[in-house]
């Protein structure tokens, strides 16, 4: 009996070039694998946030009012008023005159009854120590700022006549 040699497969020839060339993305790739391996084990943890209380804190409320003025947004208690510091009243007994009044911490202007005051709120009334504004039948009452001064300071002043 006679044993031959045989190939099962015919291999292609390869260039010694391409066979390097593979070798060396091979070589790449498990240095790639290597590095990914090393950097997912030496990670930090990571790092879970604190719980937030159940209640908001007051420490971290902000007054949204100004903007909410500002667009015209609904609250819960009707259309927001405007922050309005009263400076000064020129009132008779029905009620009609005139105040002075900062609006939005703008500088100090005169308003008559009736005036538009800001944002669709109109002055309806004035009176010895206050204003009133309305708007949408909802009515919100300005008082002037007095400073504990003596009653017997507010006088009425005479109308030309």
């Amino acid at each position: 009996m006679k044993l031959a040699l045989k190939r099962p497969v015919a291999f292609p020839n390869l260039s010694p070039r391409l066979i390097q060339t593979l070798r060396m993305l091979l070589l790449l790739a498990a240095v790639a694998l290597a590095v990914w391996v090393v950097i997912k084990l030496f990670a930090p943890a990571p790092q879970v946030a604190p719980a937030m209380p159940a209640q908001a804190s007051t420490k971290y409320q902000i007054d949204q009012s100004p903007e909410a003025r500002l667009m015209g947004v609904e609250t819960a208690g009707g259309l927001t008023p405007p922050s309005v510091n009263l400076v000064g009243i020129f009132a008779n007994s029905e009620g009609k005159g005139a105040a002075v009044m900062s609006i939005e911490g703008q500088p100090a202007q005169s308003k008559r009854v009736g005036e538009e005051v800001a944002n669709g709120w109109t002055l309806e009334e004035v009176g010895p120590t206050f204003a009133v504004m309305r708007r949408s039948g909802q009515r919100h009452q300005v008082n002037l700022p007095i400073l504990g001064a003596d009653p017997n300071l507010l006088r009425r002043v005479p109308a030309n006549g």
